[in-house]
């Protein structure tokens, strides 16, 4: 039996796009906080963006890569390219505001941010809507089971290394 088109529900763009909200709001936060408050509030940042980024590498991407094998090598092959750099910035305005060097953590933090920026304008102009054509509603509902209910998506996840 052939999977029913998802016909642009966007349930993949609408969680996606909503997540994306939230760690940016996240982020805003850092900005206002004492440099001992910023570390915290960037740790929480960096756990929830950690986590978007996982849902999206091992669940969701090889969900549409299955379907369409070329996007692997196209828009997919770009957003984990610039998930590299975003963690690459991430993990340095981390350590920065860990060593209490602000000037330093700011530099990182708006590269990580320049980039981040750019990349999610990408995946919610192009990628997530692409999902939510490409999709059938069972591997839509299959990658948000996946992902977990909202009581299991608000608890904590692991950081990447």
């Amino acid at each position: 039996m052939e999977a029913r088109s998802n016909t642009g529900t966007g349930e993949i763009s609408s969680f996606f796009e909503q997540d994306h909200r939230e760690i940016d709001a996240l982020f805003n936060g850092v900005l206002f906080e004492s440099p001992q408050a910023a570390l915290i509030a960037f740790k929480e940042f960096d756990r929830r963006l950690e986590r978007h980024i996982h849902w999206e590498e091992e669940i969701l991407f090889p969900a549409v890569s299955k379907k369409e094998p070329h996007l692997e090598m196209g828009p997919i092959g770009v957003m984990r390219m610039e998930h590299e750099e975003i963690r690459k910035n991430k993990a340095a305005a981390l350590k920065a505001l860990t060593e209490e060097n602000g000037a330093q953590a700011k530099n990182h933090a708006q590269a990580m941010l320049n980039v981040l920026k750019e990349h999610n304008s990408k995946e919610e102009e192009i990628l997530y809507p692409a999902c939510d054509q490409l999709l059938s509603v069972e591997e839509t509902s299959d990658i948000l089971r996946q992902i977990g209910s909202p009581a299991e998506r608000s608890g904590p996840k692991p950081s990447a290394p």
